[in-house]
């Protein structure tokens, strides 16, 4: 029978219908034989734990398909999950609890629903008031998730390990296990006859330990031990302000050089591990206290950390730095600007020059080292210099023609961009205007001059473009009639309006000449066609009735 989502249900439990014994029902026609044989008076049931409906279930054996598992006729099944990972939290609970009796240590095991399922995560509590806990998380968790559920179990427990299944840790939760401990801890289950068993391993960028079965594992006062990696907590990240929080005390506020200091030892062990991080996670790394700072004091202080970068060709640490969905946040390019590496003029451009830098801190700083690729450098317009050498080479197609040669039509002119604007796409003007607001660098003639090449744009973009371009455009009229300088701006800004203006009244004119000349061609063809062809008419051979068409006098009698 085939599940409610459409796969065939291959786990039950045995004996009934709240039983944790579960198994996998062997796909082979010949082991399910053996199977039988061994066990005929076991009984399969889609058990309450599995997330079932609690009825019997019987074993179908095939020879020609897959056996599996099906419920008894007229039955309603709601179950979500029949794979054949669908009871791996019911095999963890078995292992842990034959670990637990190995080892001789009072242990408890809880499965957790925490949404989706009752196979959702499962807990493990060591000791007589349970202060040791180890959390295998099954299901997904979202970063905000996982650090509210952290939060509240850490609270009443000495030690808390979590142990990630399959996809079940999201990039930023990674990357703050990596911080503080140096790795993370994954499970995988293998398949041995009708259970599976769980396997362990430590895992960080660079490397990762052998999976390892749970009884090569240990329970030490310092947590889950799994062989071939230590416990690393990072030394010397947390400031002392906030071990003297901790204690309860009232926090020592730091130097500007103390901050910078723990902030480049944060983004040094980023580019070690080879990860991007947030402004929050360095935060969290290098002290509290630089959570909330403005950006214009962020700014300061990660030129204070690139200092020299610039002149001495070190990688800008600053270009680890991410934001939300990825991107480095704008004012990354006021401290490329700062540190004397040039000013990004778009924010592709700044994102493309971020990831080159940060390939170059990962290949400094990494563990082995490697010789770091070139900076990429930016024009004095904040283009990407690139070498007439990297230009990919032009792709040529030749065609052959019967009859001689094709002649070769003559080369389109390359559009030529305004004074002290670089030539760009349209969907790059939106970024420029707003690097041209938010940075130091051109002045306001620059994005006056930009201006002229957006309205220009306007009538080439798709709708939800120009929108955003029309947005961003008032955005900039705005700062630049803010400007104290902006008196001095009208005038050309005014004189570039008129000529875009006029610019578009003459191609308006030119469309309507054109509409006008095609539509007169038209009438003339169609009024040359009606005067080639004769008129029929309809009274062509017939007798002329009596009276009709004669016009000669009438005879007198005489």
């Amino acid at each position: 029978m085939i599940g409610p989502d459409g796969r065939l249900v291959q786990t039950a439990v045995i004996g009934s219908r709240n039983s944790g014994r579960a198994i996998v029902l062997p796909t082979d026609a010949d082991e399910l034989t053996r199977w039988r044989r061994l066990h005929p008076s076991h009984t399969y049931w889609c058990g309450t734990q599995l997330g079932g409906c609690g009825h019997e279930l019987s074993d179908r054996l095939y020879r020609d398909k897959v056996c599996h598992f099906a419920h008894r006729p007229h039955t309603s099944c709601h179950r979500t999950a029949t794979g054949t990972a669908s009871a791996d939290h019911l095999f963890v609970k078995d292992d842990l609890a034959a670990w637990a009796g190995r080892n001789r240590f009072k242990g408890k095991v809880t499965s957790r629903d925490l949404g989706s399922g009752p196979g959702d995560a499962v807990d493990f509590r060591v000791g007589a008031a349970r202060q040791q806990h180890v959390r295998f998380q099954f299901r997904g968790l979202a970063h905000a998730e996982w650090q509210r559920a952290r939060r509240k179990l850490s609270g009443d427990s000495a030690t808390l390990d979590w142990v990630f299944g399959p996809g079940a840790a999201q990039p930023e939760t990674m990357e703050e296990l990596y911080d503080e401990y140096g790795y993370l801890l994954r499970f995988r289950f293998e398949t041995h006859g009708v259970v599976r068993r769980i396997r362990l391993r430590a895992e960080d960028p660079r490397r990762s330990t052998d999976w390892v079965p749970l009884g090569a594992c240990a329970m030490t006062p310092e947590g889950l031990r799994i062989p071939g990696v230590e416990p690393r907590r990072r030394s010397g990240t947390r400031s002392s302000a906030e071990a003297a929080a901790g204690r309860g005390a009232a926090p020592v506020p730091r130097s500007r050089g103390e901050q910078a200091l723990a902030l480049e030892e944060a983004l040094v062990s980023a580019a070690r591990f080879r990860t991007r991080p947030t402004w929050e996670a360095l935060a969290r790394t290098a002290g509290s206290d630089l959570l909330g700072l403005p950006v214009r004091d962020r700014v300061g202080l990660l030129a204070l950390v690139d200092r020299g970068s610039g002149s001495e060709g070190r990688p800008l640490l600053s270009a680890l730095i991410r934001g939300g969905e990825g991107d480095p946040p704008p004012y990354v390019g006021d401290v490329v600007a700062a540190v004397g590496c040039g000013v990004p003029a778009t924010a592709s451009v700044l994102k493309r020059w971020c990831q080159r830098e940060a390939d170059r801190a990962s290949a400094v700083y990494g563990m082995p080292s490697r010789t770091a690729p070139p900076r990429l450098p930016l024009t004095e317009d904040g283009r990407l210099a690139v070498p007439q050498s990297a230009e990919p080479a032009q792709h040529r197609t030749i065609v052959h023609v019967e009859g001689g040669p094709v002649r070769r039509s003559a080369a389109r002119p390359k559009p030529e961009g305004l004074p002290g604007v670089p030539l760009l796409r349209d969907t790059e003007i939106r970024h420029a205007l707003r690097s041209a607001r938010q940075r130091r660098g051109p002045g306001p003639g620059h994005a006056a001059a930009l201006m002229a090449r957006a309205e220009e744009a306007l009538t080439r973009l798709p709708e939800p473009q120009r929108t955003q371009l029309v947005a961003e455009m008032a955005s900039t009229r705005r700062w630049l009639d803010g400007r104290p300088d902006a008196s001095a701006q009208q005038p050309e800004r005014s004189r570039r309006k008129k000529a875009a203006h006029a610019r578009k009244v003459a191609n308006a004119r030119k469309t309507a000449n054109a509409r006008k000349t095609a539509a007169s061609k038209q009438t003339a063809r169609v009024q040359k066609t009606r005067q080639g062809k004769k008129a029929k008419d309809p009274l062509q051979g017939a007798r002329p009735l009596p009276g009709v068409g004669d016009d000669r006098p009438e005879k007198r009698t005489r």
